[in-house]
């Protein structure tokens, strides 16, 4: 059996190559990291962890089916891999972090959307940890819709990620400002 290397970067930080995630988890954003990896962030079930590519997400933490323990590897989907920047194979380095209650979030569709309520997305998005960049996925009748997140209210720092709540207000603002304005926060 080959050993696998899991690189320890600094305290309560990892360095794990990625894989595309398992087809139950698409769309979820979620990440799988084994048991001794998340014993290593001092993460458990359901934490956040900040994932950092060429740019930084945060996503919830799961773990690995027992097959994958061991490898050194983290799976996530393509948006979570996008939200980073990185491809699989790819090496990102992972943190445990902190999520605040999101009060307000603004996001721009990246696509044309029919009518919908702001409302709806505080429920499709319930418990979902994001920061000012992401780019989320709602599913909306049989298909999903993503949207860019273009501000949070109260700002999280960069050890800091918001989690959205059934108080979440959203706002939808015009498909320009997700091109645009990324540095403006609410």
């Amino acid at each position: 059996m080959s050993k696998v290397l899991v690189t320890i970067v600094s305290q309560n930080t990892l360095s794990l190559k990625v894989l595309e995630a398992y087809t139950r988890d698409v769309g979820r954003g979620v990440a799988r990291i084994d048991y001794d990896s998340m014993d290593s962030l001092t993460a458990s079930t359901g934490d956040v962890i900040e994932i950092r590519g060429k740019s930084r997400t945060v996503e919830k933490c799961l773990p690995l089916y027992p097959s994958d323990e061991g490898k050194g590897i983290i799976r996530v989907d393509g948006l979570v891999r996008n939200n980073a920047g990185v491809a699989i194979g790819d090496t990102v380095v992972v943190r445990k972090i902190k999520a605040i209650p999101a009060e307000k979030v603004i996001v721009a569709p990246l696509e044309a959307i029919p009518p919908i309520d702001e409302r709806y997305l505080a429920d499709a998005l319930e418990s979902v940890p994001l920061i000012k960049g992401d780019n989320v996925m709602v599913p909306y009748f049989g298909g999903r819709l993503t949207f860019q997140v273009i501000g949070v209210n109260p700002t999280s720092s960069s050890s800091e990620a918001s989690i959205i709540t059934q108080k979440t207000i959203f706002t939808i603002t015009s498909t320009d400002n997700a091109l645009s304005d990324r540095v403006g926060q609410t």
